[in-house]
């Protein structure tokens, strides 16, 4: 389900975008450390963006230092070090992977699903430790969306579930202020139902042949109906994101942010609506 956030090297100011880099190795770095070595395949896009939101709000300036590594010997590279939302990102990816593979197995007992739990689980065990808060509201979201898809819930319904999970990702407990978590809320909340709904769409075909839940299945068996009504659900979500974004004090990464809410997110959701072509290409050299 993780997956859309992207970023666009050709078409973003190189600056952000060795910013975006140093916090994508940064991430690694701090789940290999926090967790487990093998946590790091837990890494993502998601969750990289998940820290350049929270540490953008923070008033100290950003640590950055460059070290080789397992996967790039050859060359140095910066990363973001000593910062407290990419050790939460750390945490709440592997957390999420998880979970993800333990809704797997008790859904449709996916083989794959036991040696993938068994190496995340000591990682797994350090992080939710550190956030039972966050644990407990994930597994309790993951459990309800289950039961909707199963009931064939609509769109709408699941995809609150999924944009639940969100809004508690984005609210760690070192944002103390009332409003500022209000706010924070409301964006994960709203980037987390994006996510949700474009994801049913994208995996629309694939999951009517494989008979496999999607909420959107239970509305229509011809997805081209569906696509108009879609995009202005989507569209809204972007949009209430981006307001809530622009009520928050951000001291950094404004350029980093600006660039996957405004512009690749909507690229992303063009491409797989089948308006244009809004393909990003990835970060070179990395997954």
């Amino acid at each position: 389900m993780f997956g859309y956030v992207r970023v666009c090297g050709e078409c973003m100011d190189e600056a952000d975008y060795k910013t975006f880099s140093a916090y994508y190795c940064g991430l690694c770095a701090a789940m290999g450390k926090r967790c487990s070595q093998i946590s790091r395949f837990a890494l993502s896009y998601d969750m990289t963006f998940l820290a350049v939101v929270l540490s953008a709000l923070d008033r100290s300036d950003l640590h950055i230092t460059e070290r080789r590594c397992a996967a790039h010997p050859a060359k140095r590279r910066q990363r973001v070090v000593r910062d407290r939302a990419v050790d939460y990102a750390a945490d709440m990816g592997v957390i999420l992977t998880y979970l993800k593979f333990a809704d797997d197995w008790a859904d449709e007992k996916s083989v794959k699903s036991i040696p993938a739990m068994c190496a995340l689980h000591g990682g797994m065990s350090r992080s939710r430790e550190r956030n039972p808060r966050q644990y407990e509201a994930i597994k309790s979201e993951l459990k309800r969306l289950d039961e909707c898809e199963k009931n064939n819930a609509r769109i709408d319904e699941a995809a609150d579930c999924f944009a639940s999970i969100l809004g508690t990702l984005f609210t760690p407990d070192f944002i103390s202020g009332e409003t500022e978590r209000k706010i924070l809320e409301w964006f994960g909340y709203n980037i987390g139902r994006w996510i949700y709904v474009i994801d049913a769409y994208n995996d629309f075909d694939r999951d009517r042949k494989k008979n496999c839940r999607n909420p959107l299945l239970s509305e229509t068996a011809d997805k081209s109906t569906i696509s108009k009504r879609l995009e202005t659900t989507l569209t809204l979500s972007l949009n209430a994101a981006a307001s809530a974004y622009e009520l928050l004090d951000v001291y950094k990464n404004d350029g980093v942010i600006r660039h996957i809410v405004y512009t690749s997110l909507l690229a992303r959701q063009k491409k797989i609506l089948g308006e244009e072509d809004g393909s990003l290409p990835r970060i070179g050299g990395q997954p």
